[in-house]
Protein backbone atom coordinates (compact mmCIF):
# COMPACT_ATOMS: atom_id res chain seq x y z
CA UNK A 1 0.00 0.00 0.00
CA UNK A 2 1.48 3.32 -1.43
CA UNK A 3 1.53 6.10 1.80
CA UNK A 4 -0.35 9.08 0.93
CA UNK A 5 1.69 12.21 -0.38
CA UNK A 6 2.76 14.81 2.75
CA UNK A 7 1.75 17.87 2.29
CA UNK A 8 2.23 21.35 3.72
CA UNK A 9 -0.32 22.77 6.15
CA UNK A 10 -2.18 25.79 4.76
CA UNK A 11 -4.69 28.18 6.16
CA UNK A 12 -7.23 26.20 3.66
CA UNK A 13 -6.12 23.08 4.42
CA UNK A 14 -6.75 23.33 7.82
CA UNK A 15 -10.27 24.83 7.67
CA UNK A 16 -10.88 21.56 4.89
CA UNK A 17 -9.43 19.14 7.76
CA UNK A 18 -11.36 20.86 10.54
CA UNK A 19 -14.58 20.39 8.67
CA UNK A 20 -14.15 16.53 7.38
CA UNK A 21 -12.64 15.59 11.03
CA UNK A 22 -15.86 16.95 12.21
CA UNK A 23 -17.95 15.32 9.97
CA UNK A 24 -16.06 11.86 10.87
CA UNK A 25 -16.90 12.32 14.47
CA UNK A 26 -20.23 12.88 13.43
CA UNK A 27 -21.15 9.91 11.02
CA UNK A 28 -18.62 7.78 13.81
CA UNK A 29 -20.91 8.75 16.83
CA UNK A 30 -24.42 7.95 14.97
CA UNK A 31 -23.18 4.49 13.89
CA UNK A 32 -21.62 3.59 17.40
CA UNK A 33 -24.16 5.02 19.19
CA UNK A 34 -26.14 1.67 18.84
CA UNK A 35 -23.23 -0.34 20.13
CA UNK A 36 -22.07 0.97 23.28
CA UNK A 37 -24.06 3.32 25.37
CA UNK A 38 -27.78 2.86 24.00
CA UNK A 39 -30.70 0.75 24.72
CA UNK A 40 -30.10 -0.75 21.03
CA UNK A 41 -27.77 -3.03 21.69
CA UNK A 42 -29.36 -4.29 25.06
CA UNK A 43 -32.83 -4.95 23.06
CA UNK A 44 -30.91 -6.87 20.44
CA UNK A 45 -28.81 -8.88 22.64
CA UNK A 46 -32.36 -10.11 24.82
CA UNK A 47 -33.84 -10.75 21.32
CA UNK A 48 -31.07 -13.14 20.15
CA UNK A 49 -31.16 -14.94 23.60
CA UNK A 50 -28.45 -13.30 25.68
CA UNK A 51 -29.30 -13.10 29.34
CA UNK A 52 -28.46 -10.03 32.09
CA UNK A 53 -25.29 -11.19 32.20
CA UNK A 54 -24.45 -10.61 28.45
CA UNK A 55 -26.83 -8.15 27.23
CA UNK A 56 -24.74 -5.64 30.32
CA UNK A 57 -21.16 -7.00 28.93
CA UNK A 58 -21.87 -5.37 25.83
CA UNK A 59 -21.92 -2.00 27.26
CA UNK A 60 -18.51 -2.79 29.33
CA UNK A 61 -16.15 -4.07 26.70
CA UNK A 62 -15.41 -0.77 24.95
CA UNK A 63 -14.15 1.31 27.99
CA UNK A 64 -12.71 -1.91 29.02
CA UNK A 65 -10.35 -2.19 25.96
CA UNK A 66 -9.92 1.62 25.83
CA UNK A 67 -8.47 0.79 29.14
CA UNK A 68 -6.50 -1.98 28.28
CA UNK A 69 -5.49 -1.07 24.71
CA UNK A 70 -4.82 2.54 24.46
CA UNK A 71 -1.32 3.02 25.35
CA UNK A 72 -0.01 -0.13 23.00
CA UNK A 73 -2.29 1.21 20.45
CA UNK A 74 -0.63 4.66 20.47
CA UNK A 75 2.89 3.49 20.04
CA UNK A 76 0.92 1.19 16.98
CA UNK A 77 0.42 4.65 16.13
CA UNK A 78 3.88 6.33 15.65
CA UNK A 79 5.06 3.28 13.50
CA UNK A 80 2.12 3.24 10.96
CA UNK A 81 0.98 6.56 11.22
CA UNK A 82 -2.18 8.03 12.92
CA UNK A 83 -4.49 8.41 9.42
CA UNK A 84 -3.31 5.10 8.19
CA UNK A 85 -4.04 3.49 11.58
CA UNK A 86 -7.08 4.96 11.85
CA UNK A 87 -8.44 3.63 8.00
CA UNK A 88 -7.09 0.34 8.87
CA UNK A 89 -9.05 0.06 12.08
CA UNK A 90 -12.03 1.43 10.98
CA UNK A 91 -12.24 -0.65 7.87
CA UNK A 92 -12.35 -3.68 9.90
CA UNK A 93 -14.97 -2.24 12.51
CA UNK A 94 -17.79 -1.78 9.73
CA UNK A 95 -17.19 -5.78 9.27
CA UNK A 96 -17.41 -6.70 12.82
CA UNK A 97 -20.27 -3.94 12.64
CA UNK A 98 -21.81 -5.47 9.84
CA UNK A 99 -21.32 -9.41 11.52
CA UNK A 100 -23.09 -8.03 14.63
CA UNK A 101 -25.86 -7.03 13.11
CA UNK A 102 -25.90 -10.23 11.03
CA UNK A 103 -25.65 -12.39 14.06
CA UNK A 104 -29.62 -14.10 14.34
CA UNK A 105 -28.86 -15.76 10.93
CA UNK A 106 -26.30 -17.61 12.78
CA UNK A 107 -28.94 -19.86 14.66
CA UNK A 108 -27.76 -21.16 18.35
CA UNK A 109 -24.52 -19.42 17.49
CA UNK A 110 -26.29 -16.34 17.89
CA UNK A 111 -25.04 -14.72 20.94
CA UNK A 112 -20.88 -15.84 20.37
CA UNK A 113 -20.77 -14.87 17.14
CA UNK A 114 -22.44 -11.15 18.63
CA UNK A 115 -20.67 -10.98 21.61
CA UNK A 116 -17.21 -12.07 19.39
CA UNK A 117 -17.75 -9.39 16.92
CA UNK A 118 -18.57 -6.48 19.18
CA UNK A 119 -14.75 -7.69 21.54
CA UNK A 120 -12.89 -7.36 17.89
CA UNK A 121 -14.95 -4.43 17.42
CA UNK A 122 -14.33 -2.55 20.66
CA UNK A 123 -10.32 -3.51 20.09
CA UNK A 124 -10.30 -2.04 17.26
CA UNK A 125 -12.07 1.12 18.17
CA UNK A 126 -9.06 1.43 20.59
CA UNK A 127 -6.69 2.16 17.63
CA UNK A 128 -8.97 4.85 16.12
CA UNK A 129 -9.10 6.72 19.91
CA UNK A 130 -5.29 6.55 20.19
CA UNK A 131 -4.35 8.26 16.97
CA UNK A 132 -7.22 10.67 16.87
CA UNK A 133 -6.25 13.51 19.06
CA UNK A 134 -2.32 13.03 18.02
CA UNK A 135 -3.80 13.55 14.28
CA UNK A 136 -6.27 16.57 15.26
CA UNK A 137 -2.67 18.26 16.29
CA UNK A 138 -1.22 17.87 12.43
CA UNK A 139 -3.48 20.69 11.45
CA UNK A 140 -4.83 22.56 14.56
CA UNK A 141 -3.42 25.51 15.82
CA UNK A 142 -3.11 26.53 19.10
CA UNK A 143 -5.71 29.29 19.06
CA UNK A 144 -8.01 26.98 17.22
CA UNK A 145 -8.17 23.88 19.31
CA UNK A 146 -10.70 25.60 22.12
CA UNK A 147 -13.43 26.32 19.74
CA UNK A 148 -12.78 23.35 17.67
CA UNK A 149 -13.50 21.05 20.10
CA UNK A 150 -16.51 22.61 21.70
CA UNK A 151 -17.81 22.27 18.55
CA UNK A 152 -17.07 19.38 17.39
CA UNK A 153 -18.18 17.32 20.76
CA UNK A 154 -21.47 19.54 19.97
CA UNK A 155 -21.75 18.47 16.71
CA UNK A 156 -21.19 14.43 17.27
CA UNK A 157 -23.26 14.51 20.23
CA UNK A 158 -26.22 16.51 19.05
CA UNK A 159 -26.24 14.51 15.71
CA UNK A 160 -26.22 11.14 18.16
CA UNK A 161 -29.06 12.23 20.37
CA UNK A 162 -31.00 13.22 17.13
CA UNK A 163 -30.42 9.75 15.70
CA UNK A 164 -31.51 7.76 18.87
CA UNK A 165 -34.39 9.86 19.72
CA UNK A 166 -35.52 9.33 15.83
CA UNK A 167 -35.09 5.70 16.15
CA UNK A 168 -37.30 5.24 19.50
CA UNK A 169 -39.88 7.20 17.36
CA UNK A 170 -39.97 4.58 14.51
CA UNK A 171 -39.25 1.29 16.03
CA UNK A 172 -42.66 1.24 17.81
CA UNK A 173 -43.62 -0.26 21.38
CA UNK A 174 -42.41 -3.89 20.18
CA UNK A 175 -40.16 -3.81 17.34
CA UNK A 176 -39.41 -6.92 15.68
CA UNK A 177 -35.63 -8.61 15.65
CA UNK A 178 -35.82 -7.92 11.61
CA UNK A 179 -36.35 -3.86 12.85
CA UNK A 180 -33.11 -4.04 15.10
CA UNK A 181 -31.11 -5.80 12.62
CA UNK A 182 -32.13 -2.98 10.01
CA UNK A 183 -31.88 0.00 12.62
CA UNK A 184 -27.95 -1.69 13.03
CA UNK A 185 -27.07 -2.41 9.24
CA UNK A 186 -28.50 1.41 8.74
CA UNK A 187 -26.00 2.56 11.70
CA UNK A 188 -22.89 0.35 10.42
CA UNK A 189 -23.43 2.25 6.72
CA UNK A 190 -23.46 5.75 8.58
CA UNK A 191 -20.30 4.40 11.05
CA UNK A 192 -18.76 3.84 7.66
CA UNK A 193 -18.85 7.66 6.55
CA UNK A 194 -16.26 8.06 9.42
CA UNK A 195 -13.91 6.41 7.52
CA UNK A 196 -14.59 8.11 4.00
CA UNK A 197 -14.25 11.86 6.05
CA UNK A 198 -11.00 11.05 7.55
CA UNK A 199 -9.62 9.36 4.26
CA UNK A 200 -10.10 13.32 2.83
CA UNK A 201 -7.80 14.75 5.44
CA UNK A 202 -4.69 15.40 3.80
CA UNK A 203 -1.32 14.06 5.45
CA UNK A 204 0.10 17.00 7.00
CA UNK A 205 4.14 17.27 7.08
CA UNK A 206 4.88 17.59 11.08
CA UNK A 207 7.85 17.04 13.39
CA UNK A 208 9.25 13.88 14.03
CA UNK A 209 8.56 12.52 17.04
CA UNK A 210 10.59 10.25 19.20
CA UNK A 211 8.92 7.06 19.66
CA UNK A 212 11.65 5.34 22.18
CA UNK A 213 10.36 8.35 24.35
CA UNK A 214 7.15 7.16 25.26
CA UNK A 215 8.28 4.07 27.71
CA UNK A 216 9.94 7.14 29.70
CA UNK A 217 7.20 9.08 29.49
CA UNK A 218 5.21 6.45 31.12
CA UNK A 219 7.62 6.30 33.95
CA UNK A 220 7.54 10.05 34.28
CA UNK A 221 3.74 10.10 34.77
CA UNK A 222 3.75 7.34 37.16
CA UNK A 223 6.19 9.49 38.91
CA UNK A 224 3.95 12.42 39.25
CA UNK A 225 2.19 11.95 42.58
CA UNK A 226 -0.49 14.58 42.31
CA UNK A 227 -1.49 12.75 38.69
CA UNK A 228 -1.41 9.33 39.72
CA UNK A 229 -3.36 9.97 43.35
CA UNK A 230 -6.49 11.79 40.84
CA UNK A 231 -5.91 8.67 38.12
CA UNK A 232 -6.40 6.51 41.13
CA UNK A 233 -9.73 8.50 42.43
CA UNK A 234 -11.23 8.44 39.06
CA UNK A 235 -10.57 5.19 38.78
CA UNK A 236 -12.43 3.73 42.10
CA UNK A 237 -15.21 7.02 41.13
CA UNK A 238 -16.14 5.35 37.65
CA UNK A 239 -16.24 1.61 39.02
CA UNK A 240 -19.38 3.13 41.29
CA UNK A 241 -20.75 5.82 38.44
CA UNK A 242 -20.18 4.54 34.77
CA UNK A 243 -22.42 1.35 35.35
CA UNK A 244 -25.52 3.45 36.15
CA UNK A 245 -26.59 4.07 33.11
CA UNK A 246 -26.64 0.88 30.91
CA UNK A 247 -28.17 -0.49 33.93
CA UNK A 248 -31.07 1.43 34.19
CA UNK A 249 -31.62 0.58 30.55
CA UNK A 250 -31.69 -3.16 31.76
CA UNK A 251 -33.93 -2.38 34.62
CA UNK A 252 -36.27 -1.02 32.32
CA UNK A 253 -36.11 -3.76 29.76
CA UNK A 254 -35.94 -6.66 31.99
CA UNK A 255 -37.57 -5.91 35.22
CA UNK A 256 -40.39 -2.40 34.82
CA UNK A 257 -41.10 -3.88 31.57
CA UNK A 258 -41.48 -0.43 29.79
CA UNK A 259 -42.03 -0.56 26.05
CA UNK A 260 -38.85 -0.69 23.78
CA UNK A 261 -39.35 2.62 21.95
CA UNK A 262 -39.62 4.35 25.59
CA UNK A 263 -36.23 2.43 26.65
CA UNK A 264 -34.42 4.27 23.53
CA UNK A 265 -36.09 7.35 23.79
CA UNK A 266 -35.13 7.40 27.41
CA UNK A 267 -31.66 6.50 26.30
CA UNK A 268 -31.71 8.98 24.25
CA UNK A 269 -32.08 11.33 27.14
CA UNK A 270 -29.04 10.54 28.47
CA UNK A 271 -26.83 11.51 25.20
CA UNK A 272 -29.05 14.99 25.31
CA UNK A 273 -27.52 15.41 28.91
CA UNK A 274 -24.37 14.71 28.08
CA UNK A 275 -24.41 17.27 25.39
CA UNK A 276 -25.72 19.89 27.87
CA UNK A 277 -23.61 18.98 30.48
CA UNK A 278 -20.76 19.61 27.63
CA UNK A 279 -21.83 22.98 26.54
CA UNK A 280 -22.04 24.40 30.11
CA UNK A 281 -18.98 22.91 30.97
CA UNK A 282 -16.78 26.17 30.59
CA UNK A 283 -19.38 27.94 31.88
CA UNK A 284 -19.83 26.08 35.08
CA UNK A 285 -15.89 25.56 35.53
CA UNK A 286 -15.38 29.17 35.59
CA UNK A 287 -18.32 30.10 37.77
CA UNK A 288 -17.85 27.06 40.44
CA UNK A 289 -13.75 25.86 40.05
CA UNK A 290 -12.52 22.37 39.64
CA UNK A 291 -13.31 21.66 43.31
CA UNK A 292 -16.25 22.52 43.29
CA UNK A 293 -17.70 20.64 40.51
CA UNK A 294 -15.70 17.31 41.30
CA UNK A 295 -17.35 17.39 44.56
CA UNK A 296 -21.07 18.50 43.47
CA UNK A 297 -20.02 15.36 40.78
CA UNK A 298 -19.64 12.93 42.98
CA UNK A 299 -23.03 14.29 45.45
CA UNK A 300 -25.05 13.87 41.90
CA UNK A 301 -23.29 10.34 41.12
CA UNK A 302 -24.32 9.00 44.93
CA UNK A 303 -27.70 10.83 44.93
CA UNK A 304 -28.86 9.47 41.70
CA UNK A 305 -27.93 5.46 42.78
CA UNK A 306 -29.85 6.06 45.86
CA UNK A 307 -32.74 7.12 43.98
CA UNK A 308 -32.82 4.74 41.24
CA UNK A 309 -32.36 2.36 43.75
CA UNK A 310 -36.09 3.55 45.80
CA UNK A 311 -37.73 4.31 42.07
CA UNK A 312 -39.24 0.59 41.82
CA UNK A 313 -41.73 -0.76 39.81
CA UNK A 314 -44.67 -0.44 41.80
CA UNK A 315 -43.36 2.92 43.82
CA UNK A 316 -45.69 5.11 41.32
CA UNK A 317 -47.93 5.19 38.22
CA UNK A 318 -45.86 4.02 35.12
CA UNK A 319 -46.19 7.68 32.90
CA UNK A 320 -44.69 9.39 36.38
CA UNK A 321 -42.06 6.87 36.72
CA UNK A 322 -41.13 6.93 33.45
CA UNK A 323 -41.06 10.89 34.08
CA UNK A 324 -39.42 10.71 36.93
CA UNK A 325 -36.69 8.09 35.19
CA UNK A 326 -36.35 10.93 32.27
CA UNK A 327 -35.16 13.64 35.03
CA UNK A 328 -32.79 12.12 36.55
CA UNK A 329 -31.38 10.24 33.75
CA UNK A 330 -31.13 13.67 32.32
CA UNK A 331 -29.10 15.14 35.50
CA UNK A 332 -26.86 12.53 35.87
CA UNK A 333 -25.50 12.56 32.32
CA UNK A 334 -25.40 16.18 32.01
CA UNK A 335 -23.04 15.34 35.33
CA UNK A 336 -21.19 13.07 33.72
CA UNK A 337 -20.32 15.52 30.25
CA UNK A 338 -19.43 18.36 32.15
CA UNK A 339 -17.25 15.91 34.85
CA UNK A 340 -15.39 14.57 31.54
CA UNK A 341 -14.33 18.04 30.11
CA UNK A 342 -13.39 19.19 34.34
CA UNK A 343 -11.50 15.76 33.92
CA UNK A 344 -9.57 16.84 30.70
CA UNK A 345 -8.89 20.20 32.31
CA UNK A 346 -8.11 18.81 35.43
CA UNK A 347 -5.33 15.46 33.78
CA UNK A 348 -3.54 18.38 31.31
CA UNK A 349 -3.25 20.91 34.60
CA UNK A 350 -1.35 18.27 36.62
CA UNK A 351 0.43 16.63 33.48
CA UNK A 352 4.21 17.16 33.92
CA UNK A 353 5.51 19.89 31.07
CA UNK A 354 7.08 17.98 28.37
CA UNK A 355 5.07 14.76 28.94
CA UNK A 356 0.98 15.59 28.30
CA UNK A 357 0.52 12.82 25.55
CA UNK A 358 1.33 10.15 27.71
CA UNK A 359 0.13 11.87 31.11
CA UNK A 360 -3.19 11.93 29.67
CA UNK A 361 -2.65 8.43 28.22
CA UNK A 362 -2.06 6.98 31.43
CA UNK A 363 -4.85 8.97 33.52
CA UNK A 364 -7.06 7.82 30.52
CA UNK A 365 -6.11 4.61 30.53
CA UNK A 366 -7.15 4.64 34.53
CA UNK A 367 -10.48 6.32 34.24
CA UNK A 368 -11.78 3.91 30.91
CA UNK A 369 -10.67 0.84 32.85
CA UNK A 370 -12.74 2.07 35.55
CA UNK A 371 -16.09 2.59 33.11
CA UNK A 372 -15.12 -0.80 32.23
CA UNK A 373 -14.69 -2.52 35.27
CA UNK A 374 -17.80 -0.65 36.61
CA UNK A 375 -19.58 -2.78 33.72
CA UNK A 376 -18.14 -5.99 34.32
CA UNK A 377 -18.73 -6.26 37.57
CA UNK A 378 -22.25 -5.77 37.12
CA UNK A 379 -22.62 -8.64 34.97
CA UNK A 380 -21.07 -11.00 36.69
CA UNK A 381 -23.31 -10.13 39.83
CA UNK A 382 -26.35 -10.18 36.74
CA UNK A 383 -25.05 -13.82 35.88
CA UNK A 384 -23.16 -15.29 39.00
CA UNK A 385 -26.07 -15.50 40.95
CA UNK A 386 -24.66 -14.52 44.22
CA UNK A 387 -27.46 -11.69 44.65
CA UNK A 388 -30.98 -12.27 45.43
CA UNK A 389 -33.43 -12.07 42.04
CA UNK A 390 -35.73 -10.17 44.86
CA UNK A 391 -35.68 -8.94 48.24
CA UNK A 392 -37.88 -7.50 50.58
CA UNK A 393 -37.60 -4.65 53.72
CA UNK A 394 -40.71 -4.31 54.83
CA UNK A 395 -43.85 -4.35 52.70
CA UNK A 396 -41.76 -2.56 49.91
CA UNK A 397 -40.02 -5.67 47.56
CA UNK A 398 -36.36 -4.87 45.56
CA UNK A 399 -34.52 -6.36 42.86
CA UNK A 400 -31.74 -7.28 42.01
CA UNK A 401 -31.09 -4.30 39.76
CA UNK A 402 -32.30 -2.01 42.51
CA UNK A 403 -29.72 -3.94 44.31
CA UNK A 404 -27.07 -2.93 42.13
CA UNK A 405 -27.56 0.16 42.35
CA UNK A 406 -26.79 0.27 46.14
CA UNK A 407 -23.64 -1.48 45.40
CA UNK A 408 -22.63 1.38 42.88
CA UNK A 409 -23.56 4.06 45.84
CA UNK A 410 -21.46 1.70 48.52
CA UNK A 411 -18.81 2.36 46.57
CA UNK A 412 -19.28 5.82 45.50
CA UNK A 413 -18.70 6.21 49.66
CA UNK A 414 -15.85 4.28 49.56
CA UNK A 415 -14.63 6.73 46.58
CA UNK A 416 -15.30 10.04 48.58
CA UNK A 417 -12.00 8.66 51.01
CA UNK A 418 -9.64 9.33 48.15
CA UNK A 419 -10.98 12.35 47.70
CA UNK A 420 -8.05 12.88 50.38
CA UNK A 421 -5.06 12.45 47.17
CA UNK A 422 -7.11 14.94 44.95
CA UNK A 423 -5.05 18.03 44.67
CA UNK A 424 -7.64 19.88 43.73
CA UNK A 425 -9.58 18.97 47.04
CA UNK A 426 -6.67 18.98 49.10
CA UNK A 427 -4.00 20.41 47.78
CA UNK A 428 -0.62 18.69 48.90
CA UNK A 429 2.42 21.10 49.03
CA UNK A 430 4.81 18.63 48.27
CA UNK A 431 3.06 18.25 44.73
CA UNK A 432 4.09 20.76 41.85
CA UNK A 433 -0.20 22.04 41.71
CA UNK A 434 -1.31 25.15 42.17
CA UNK A 435 -4.66 25.57 43.93
CA UNK A 436 -7.43 27.54 42.04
Amino acid sequence: MMKPAVVEPTPELRRGAERDSILSACFGAMGDITLTDSAVIILFAAMIGAGDMFAMFTTALMPFFNGVCLIPMALLATKVGNQRLIIRVIALSVLMFLLIAASPWFGSWSVTVMIGGLTLFSFFHTGYAAAWFPMLDTFLTPDRRGSYLSRMRFCWQFSSWLFLFLIGLVIGKTPSLGMLQGVLFLSAVIFAGRCYFIGRIPVFRVEERDASGLRKGLKIAVGNKALTGYSVYLFVLNIGSCGTIPLVMLYLKRHIIAPDNVTVILSSATMLGMLLGSITAGKILHWLGVKKIMLTAHGIYLFGNIAFFLLGKNSMPPLMLYGCLTVLLLIYSSTLGCAYITSTFEMMKLATPGNKTMAMAFCGTLSSSGSGVSRILCSLFLGAGVLAVEWSCGETLFSIYQTLFLLYAVMLVFAAVLLLVVPAVFPDGRYAYQAE
